[in-house]
């Protein structure tokens, strides 16, 4: 119930700055222009909506989401309840009963925001007494029948939005299963003319064609995680990899322990992939390096930036080299072979933008 909602994709913590920093702008202002102009009426829900917005961009600044929206809500609600005790009257503050529900609903769950619409109006009945024989008590029914009618609206429209979410999750694990199915068929295939095939030539070029695919096939293996449906675990696929292209009479390549936590976008996956494979390959080709002695690893050049370095293996330029070439040049990448013989390769790319 109280669990902050966080969907990939959707950047609700930069939606929750500009909050924080439109709502402490706007309580600036307020308190500002009443002071100026004279009016000292005492406003204790924009004072505390003020001092949230700074508490909640410094929690934001220090990466802190789930935080910086338990603070907001418990302030919200306290400026809020502090508005309608000590403010200028209820009439003012229930203006933004329909703002807490809505908060509620789009960083929480539609329960919380159920919840919010019983606080607003147990805030009602306490400052009114449940006084509503009184002259101008209709406008306090009206805002009662008006709120409900919204949390009703509110809680539908979350409700859908989670139905469509759902729908969307097993669809892209249906396309996704799909191409898994269509990759293996495909790799199948291959597999079969390479080795019913006779020419040593062409059963060279089945087997980098093999390679190839398979380094496409091991991506969409991996199972992913359907709130992360769009992204892989690197560490997982290459391992998933390696394991499939590398003699079982071998040791594997050596890869950075912080390299395997790495979340990569499924084409920039594919494309590395691609890349590594070509260089274990030619590796293992060689007569001078050894696939053992490979060290994989990332690194982060820039922002936008992504690179892939192998050490451990004297590779010169070839086939291999000009097909990876080419193939990180159709998204803005390159790659790079240290000329002084100290076995070191690295492919870069520019990260896709999520």
């Amino acid at each position: 119930m109280f669990e902050v909602v966080d969907l990939p994709g959707l950047p609700r913590k930069k939606y929750l700055l500009g909050i924080a920093i439109v709502v402490g702008l706007m309580s600036a202002g307020i308190l500002g222009f009443e002071f100026l102009t004279g009016n000292h009426t005492f406003r204790p829900g924009y004072t505390v909506a003020g001092i949230t917005s700074i508490l909640c961009c410094f929690l934001l600044y220090k990466s802190r989401y789930k935080e910086a929206v338990y603070l907001s809500s418990f302030l919200f609600a306290l400026a809020l309840g502090l508005g309608v005790v000590y403010g200028p009257g209820v009439k003012n503050a229930a203006v933004w009963f329909p703002v807490l529900v809505f908060f509620q609903l789009y960083f929480f769950n539609r329960k919380m925001a159920v919840l919010a619409m019983f606080y607003c109006l147990g805030l009602i009945f306490w400052k009114t007494g449940i006084s509503f024989g009184s002259v101008g008590g209709e406008i306090y029914t009206d805002s009662i029948a008006s709120l409900c009618v919204l949390t009703l609206f509110a809680v539908l429209i979350g409700a859908n939005m989670d139905k469509l979410i759902l729908d969307k999750d097993v669809l892209l694990k249906e396309l996704t299963h799909r191409v898994r199915n269509n990759m293996q068929v495909i790799l199948e295939m291959v597999s079969f003319l390479k080795d019913s095939e006779h020419s040593l030539e062409t059963h060279n070029v089945l087997q980098v064609l093999e390679r190839r695919i398979l380094a496409l096939t091991s991506v969409h293996t991996v199972s992913q995680d359907a709130a992360h449906i769009q992204s892989v675990s690197i560490g997982e696929v290459i391992e998933n990899y390696l394991n499939r292209i590398v003699s079982k009479y071998k040791a594997l390549p050596n890869l950075d322990p912080v390299a395997k936590h790495y979340q990569l976008d499924v084409k920039e996956a594919n494309l590395l992939l691609l890349v590594l494979g070509e260089i274990v390959s030619a590796t293992s080709e060689s007569v001078t390096n050894h696939v053992e002695d490979l060290k994989i690893s990332f690194r982060n050049p820039t922002v936008k930036t992504l690179e892939l370095q192998v050490e451990g293996a004297s590779l010169t330029e070839g086939d291999w080299s000009r097909f990876s070439r080419d193939l990180l040049s159709h998204s803005g990448g390159d790659l790079k072979v240290d000329p002084s013989g100290s076995g070191k390769v690295s492919a870069s790319l520019v990260t896709l933008k999520r």
